[in-house]
């Protein structure tokens, strides 16, 4: 059982959702919610009212959605933290909302994932990942003849999570700074740590445990890069 959760803000093109809700999978998902985040406390009345509006015309256009309007600016994590409590699906596809996905076999990505006992996260990252990684991903194992790499950070633009994995982590882990307003930013912080580049591969792989994430080698996402900077 999976639901789909697409994650909004305040943003200048509001075509775009529109768009990245056409790319999302066929699959029979249990419910589809969008998450408006709140607009940040700078933003101009006339800008808010307008963001207000949009999210009133997305839930009238796409009535098989539901929406859900965040009063103040709580960010990335905090809508995350949310869906765990109010989904009751095993897990939740999340798209954010200047995202395209690329063709993918839900369905069959679930029978995958269902053959892996420690798979918490998959996602699916815009570019190929070379074995060697880059500065978000670091690859340290695979699951040949699965297309799923176990790796160091992950990435929260289009992925795939355990709800109840997620809830513990979202409510535990170190919230202060970017990691407060977004999940992937606790395990790329620790990544950036001194007692990372001190520890051993095996106490690293420790750490990864709590998460548990892998990335899609074969489907990527292509970001459209919206602009939030309106007031």
């Amino acid at each position: 059982m999976m639901d789909l959760v697409i994650c909004g803000a305040i943003i200048v093109d509001h075509d775009m959702i529109e768009k990245v809700i056409a790319s999302c999978p066929s699959y029979p998902f249990s419910k589809k919610y969008i998450l408006f985040d709140g607009a940040p406390s700078d933003v101009g009345d006339l800008r808010r009212e307008s963001y207000l509006a949009y999210t009133h015309y997305i839930e009238k256009k796409y009535p098989e959605f539901r929406v859900v309007r965040f009063t103040e600016n709580v960010y990335f994590r905090e809508m995350i933290n949310c869906i765990t409590s109010l989904s009751e699906a095993k897990r939740i596809f999340v798209v954010q909302d200047d995202v395209l996905c690329h063709d993918m076999d839900l369905q069959l990505i679930e029978k995958q994932m269902n053959k892996i006992e420690d798979i918490n996260i998959l996602c699916f990252p815009h570019k190929e990942i070379g074995y060697e990684g880059d500065h978000w991903f670091k690859p340290f194992d695979d699951t040949f003849p699965l297309p799923f790499i176990k790796c160091h950070g992950w990435s929260e633009r289009v992925f795939i999570f355990d709800r109840i994995k997620m809830r513990d982590l979202t409510s535990e882990l170190p919230s202060k700074g970017r990691t407060a307003k977004f999940v992937e930013a606790i395990y790329h912080k620790a990544m950036l740590s001194a007692q990372w580049s001190r520890s051993t591969d095996d106490e690293k792989e420790l750490y990864w445990k709590q998460w548990g994430c892998y990335f899609h080698h074969d489907i990527h996402h292509t970001h459209l890069v919206g602009k939030r900077s309106v007031k």
